[in-house]
């Protein structure tokens, strides 16, 4: 199972992730034949814990999928409009209020020009201060949202019970606690997967969904607070599937490519 980088500012620390021994399946040998996806995992930002989240969500997805991470804690790469290069897909898990337009930008023409995304939680919220580019980076995220309800339980509803991304979703799934971010605007180009009623005030929020920026695929959650929603197995198994997705590593009946699952 491949590695995961750390890049922290002061040092460099190198994350393996969890191997499971044991069990040696078809599909596990299909892994070794096929070359992992590279993801780049961006993250950090204020009012989460990401340096828990981080490598627990990485290591997490190594145990699903096929893939290795570069985990960037920092936006200083953004700063460079070939920062995608190399990459199959960018996670987007953080929650900057402030940017160089210019770096979002870069981060924005990526996804049109075909680069799958990923964006969690507070990437939906992220860059409020940036107002030359907020609209256009709530564009390539798919919705509008600007406030949440508080942190609490709450059901979460399929909205598609066809899609790929949702195969094995059971029928009655709720997080023990999360924040429900209030959908202002769903965007026309956006599919909702999943939604949740307001405990506040009894409407109903947009909380997983699809979409395709320019030429990138788009998959996006802004479920994941922390490691309340992060440690269910439901949700990363949402968030694995999504990523598959989104790199056309996901059939129309759910189906992984050969060589990209390890369940």
């Amino acid at each position: 199972m491949a590695g995961v980088v750390i890049i922290g500012g002061m040092k460099l620390i190198r994350f393996a992730p969890l191997v499971i021994i044991g069990l040696l399946s078809l599909a596990g040998c299909q892994t070794q034949k096929v070359k992992p996806l590279k993801a780049l995992f961006l993250t950090g930002g204020g009012y989460h814990d990401y340096a828990k989240l981080a490598p627990f969500l990485t290591n997490n997805f190594g145990q699903r999928i096929n893939v290795s991470f570069d985990v960037d804690f920092t936006m200083d790469r953004l700063a460079n409009k070939n920062f995608a290069d190399g990459y199959d897909v960018v996670v987007y898990d953080l929650c900057w209020d402030d940017a160089p337009p210019a770096d979002l930008e870069n981060a924005l023409n990526a996804i049109r020009a075909g680069k799958p995304a990923v964006m969690i939680h507070c990437a939906v919220h992220a860059f409020r201060n940036v107002k030359p580019m907020i609209h256009e980076w709530e564009n390539g995220v798919g919705m509008r949202s600007k406030v949440h309800d508080k942190f609490e339980p709450f059901q979460v509803v399929r909205m598609d019970p066809h899609s790929p991304i949702l195969a094995g979703w059971p029928d009655h799934w709720k997080t023990d606690g999360d924040e429900l971010y209030q959908t202002i605007e769903f965007l026309p180009n956006s599919h909702s997967l999943l939604s949740a009623k307001s405990p506040v005030d009894g409407r109903m929020h947009i909380v997983c969904w699809t979409q395709t920026y320019g030429k990138g695929r788009v998959f996006a959650t802004t479920l994941g607070h922390d490691m309340t929603t992060a440690e269910n197995p439901i949700y990363l198994d949402l968030l694995s599937r999504g990523l598959m997705w989104s790199c056309h590593k996901l059939d129309g009946k759910g189906r992984p490519a050969a060589g990209y699952s390890v369940w």
